[in-house]
């Protein structure tokens, strides 16, 4: 490819940003905002004052109740995926693949919790989206030893990984010393006074008392973990060309993410001073500000103004991509060999030829306005009935009137039917509630979530597990529809890139603990096996 300057390829980077799905899509944000208030009851904005303003939680009904069913097929058993062989020759290093990356991804990474989150961004944003990366950590501990012999202090001290901060040196109170004659240690040209040991006598005293030693050590070691986190939706950036939920087929992802200097300076591998510097020239940002910011949590965060966006982007250059990583309008890593993206995306319901596929919030978003309004109006005749309105004339005392309650007293001079007289109101039509449970009824078709689902029978899905087939409900196949698109794309797609990262980054053998017996596991012989494929069981 022709050679870029970065002035270009930050002007790249400027163009695919503002026509990408992400934040700077207002229609796509503005959606994802809205669902966030609909999960959470929050008012619609067309209430009235004094009368009902009472909010159905349909979407988080239905989402609350779709997400134990998904999850249980997915962690109820010992493997996630299964790295399939494709040949007798394969099978024991399939085997050791399989329960090495599940452990990685279950254990290592609690699993459990990662896949909650990303289900629930799913069914709530229309995508959900994982980063799986290496990353090294440097764990600093401080110790002290007392009693050490020279030997031993010798051997500590040779450790690249240790660094002495105080040492204290005595003589072994268990040997006694030896007695020291001026012919032992002096050499015959250095004279004696008057037959008193001389320096060099006291040395060779010191050669032959045994000392020992106290010190304290600071013992620094670098260990590599491969992490896998949950990326918020509004911080990530996908081009428009992506199809589906495979990123390796998007032109341009960013992932944006507000981290210390001290943090961008250690993980980039550059000056922290730098870092401040481009920090004092880069003009204001503002992240998405959506309706998960319950608690003000952004403005309290904001508080902190040493903090600095970072844009990790991924782009392709004449179908070559590269990895450019961002602060301010300068770029502060780079990497020309990135062959694959570190993401991995899911969602309930996949347009065809789109990235940004359907949630459960647009399937009962309009269904909980109107249960609502109804549910309101239902309530509002009944206020009604309890405190009807009234025609009085000016011999009511008119704050009693105003003052209801049972027992109250009514203060009127002459006679109260010819003063107060009661206004009738029409009852709130029956079908109404009839109404309520036709939206009921429309949900569960939408959605697949039934007030007699008891959950998916978690061996449904799996082909191999009992061999009888089993006859699901239309509610129950819509589940399951969805159980089977996430293993499909998203969750396969992970267990993927966490083969890739153990095989290019675990460079010893590595003792884990599977199925209560401790193995030791090698990632170095497994093979880049382009045969390999991987079966999703969905079932225990």
């Amino acid at each position: 490819m022709d050679k870029y300057t970065d002035e270009e390829i930050l002007s790249k980077i400027d163009n695919e940003e503002n026509i990408a799905y992400g934040i700077n899509d207002s229609q796509l944000s503005a959606a994802r905002a809205e669902a966030i208030q609909y999960y959470l009851g929050e008012p619609f904005g067309n209430e009235v004052e004094g009368r009902s303003q009472v909010v159905s939680y349909d979407v988080q009904d239905t989402i609350e109740s779709a997400l134990p069913q998904l999850l249980k097929v997915f962690v109820s058993g010992d493997e996630v995926v299964r790295f399939e062989p494709k040949g007798p020759e394969d099978q024991a290093a399939a085997n050791q693949e399989t329960d090495y990356v599940n452990h990685v991804v279950m254990e290592k990474n609690n699993g459990f919790e990662v896949m909650y989150v990303w289900f629930k961004d799913a069914l709530l944003s229309k995508n959900g989206y994982v980063k799986a990366y290496y990353e090294e950590e440097n764990d600093v501990d401080e110790e002290e030893y007392r009693g050490l012999t020279d030997a031993q202090l010798d051997m500590l001290a040779s450790d690249d990984n240790v660094e002495i901060l105080e040492h204290t040196s005595y003589p072994d109170p268990s040997v006694a010393p030896i007695p020291v004659t001026p012919e032992m240690a002096t050499p015959p040209e250095v004279e004696q006074e008057n037959g008193d040991i001389s320096i060099e006598m006291q040395a060779a005293q010191a050669f032959f008392q045994p000392m020992l030693h106290d010190v304290k050590v600071q013992i620094t070691e670098t260990t590599g973990h491969i992490k896998i986190k949950n990326v918020a939706p509004e911080n990530i950036m996908v081009s428009v060309d992506a199809v589906g939920t495979n990123l390796n087929t998007a032109r341009f992802i960013q992932h944006r993410e507000l981290m210390s200097p001290a943090e961008v300076a250690e993980t980039f591998d550059v000056d922290e001073d730098d870092i401040h510097d481009i920090m004092a020239e880069q003009d204001e940002f503002e992240l998405e500000s959506n309706a998960r910011d319950i608690y003000s949590e952004q403005y309290d965060r904001a508080v902190d103004t040493s903090e600095v966006l970072v844009r990790d982007t991924y782009l392709k250059i004449n179908d070559k991509r590269y990895r450019y990583v961002l602060v301010g309008n300068q770029i502060i890593y780079k990497d020309e060999s990135c062959d694959h993206v570190p993401f991995a995306c899911i969602t309930p319901m996949i347009m065809p030829h789109r990235h940004i596929g359907r949630s459960y919030t647009d399937l009962t978003r309009d269904i909980q306005m109107i249960k609502s309004t109804l549910i309101r109006g239902q309530l509002d005749n009944m206020y009604l009935s309890n405190n009807g309105r009234y025609a009085i004339s000016d011999r009511v005392n008119l704050d009693d009137m105003l003052t209801s309650r049972p027992g109250g007293v009514v203060r009127v001079n002459g006679e109260p039917g010819s003063s107060i007289m009661p206004l009738q109101h029409a009852p709130f039509p029956p079908t109404s509630f009839q109404m309520v449970e036709y939206m009921d009824n429309m949900k569960e078709k939408r959605t697949g979530i039934t007030a007699y689902n008891q959950g998916l029978d978690s061996d449904s899905l799996n082909k191999t597990a009992t061999g009888v087939a089993q006859i699901m409900s239309a509610a129950q196949q819509r589940l399951e529809l969805v159980a089977r698109t996430f293993a499909e794309t998203g969750v396969k797609d992970l267990f993927m890139l966490v083969h890739r990262l153990v095989r290019q980054n675990v460079t010893k053998p590595d003792i884990v603990r599977i199925r209560n017996q401790w193995i030791e596991i090698d990632p170095r012989e497994w093979k880049n096996r382009k045969d390999l494929s991987i079966s999703v069981g969905l079932g225990a």
